[in-house]
């Protein structure tokens, strides 16, 4: 089924707390219905005959389908939505075991975190639609239509047209049990809760996979100290807690939309791929790619682990430059 697209589009992306908290964007439903609507213009024209789509207890797809009648098949995953992020995982893996072309994805690092630990080998094209918007782009949706659609139709390929994304591991007494793309943040906040973090005084420690300047979001404190791109082969770990080293420095970061804040950070060093570093706090949380979502509870013993084992994802501009010379 190369020549099908996979669509994940999640109802809950952008509207979170930080909201309330900070001046996060909120993208209404109404919006990411009008982007699905170009993104299958997109496919349409790219020559896609065939789109599967995770349902959602929005329809975000459903006015998409309806415009695109006679020109493309669409059909929904046989999959009950429960409103869970477990709803994109589960639709991730179903549309990689049914072997489609590209996946595209509408949501922030949180969205597309869990639709990677579904996704396999089946390329992301991530459209931002979230709060902290490192791994999906702000890219409009009738390019990455044209692009998902260049690459199932085999205008360009897997290999010359998708990157390999690093992540890091969560792992527990040696079992992974999570992943996130961009950022693993160690907070003192002991439960789960409202699930995002905001607060950089809560902080304890912070593992990076990226570093970029022009980033919004908790990675933001550490591209004021090293710069690490996307295909950059190392990562990030931050300190926020103890006595200062020879690598201390006080910064002043973007940590969410409209929320600039200064952070001292008392030492940082470099993370090479599969180096792993334990977490010595036993009672707080771990916030993967700024949700709250693994607690650290006293005894266990909790590592993260950089990894280069993270998902495909199609490079829209190189993909743009093939069918811009077809």
């Amino acid at each position: 089924m190369t020549s099908t697209v996979g669509i994940i589009a999640n109802p809950s992306a952008g509207k979170d707390i930080r909201r309330l908290v900070a001046q996060g964007r909120v993208v209404s439903n109404q919006e990411k219905a009008n982007i699905l609507r170009r993104v299958f213009s997109g496919l349409i024209a790219a020559g896609v005959e065939n789109v599967v789509v995770m349902p959602d207890m929005s329809g975000l797809a459903r006015p998409a389908i309806y415009d695109s009648r006679g020109q493309i098949e669409a059909e929904f995953l046989d999959q009950m939505p429960t409103g869970s992020q477990n709803d994109s995982t589960r639709a991730a893996a179903a549309m990689n075991e049914m072997g489609v072309g590209c996946i595209v994805t509408l949501g922030g690092d949180g969205t597309n975190r869990v639709v990677s630990k579904g996704v396999g080998d089946t390329p992301m094209v991530p459209i931002s639609t979230g709060t902290n918007n490192v791994f999906p782009r702000m890219i409009e949706g009738t390019l990455a239509g044209l692009a998902a659609g260049a690459l199932a139709m085999g205008v360009v390929s897997k290999n010359d047209a998708c990157r390999r994304s690093k992540r890091l591991e969560v792992l527990v007494e040696g079992e992974m049990v999570d992943i996130a793309l961009v950022d693993a943040a160690v907070s003192r906040q002991m439960f789960v809760g409202a699930r995002a973090v905001w607060e950089p005084q809560s902080l304890y420690s912070m593992f990076l996979t990226r570093a970029e300047p022009s980033c919004i979001g908790l990675s933001s404190i550490g591209a004021r100290l090293k710069k690490i791109e996307i295909d950059d082969p190392i990562g990030l770990f931050l300190r926020f807690d103890g006595e200062p080293d020879e690598t201390a420095k006080r910064v002043k970061a973007p940590v969410a939309p409209g929320l600039v804040s200064s952070v001292d950070v008392m030492g940082w060093k470099v993370m090479e791929p599969g180096d792993s570093l334990p977490v010595d706090l036993h009672r707080g949380t771990i916030a993967l790619d700024g949700e709250r979502e693994v607690e650290l509870l006293p005894g266990g013993h909790v590592e993260v682990r950089l990894s280069n084992d993270g998902p495909l994802v199609l490079d829209v501009d190189k993909t743009m430059a093939v069918v811009a010379a077809t």
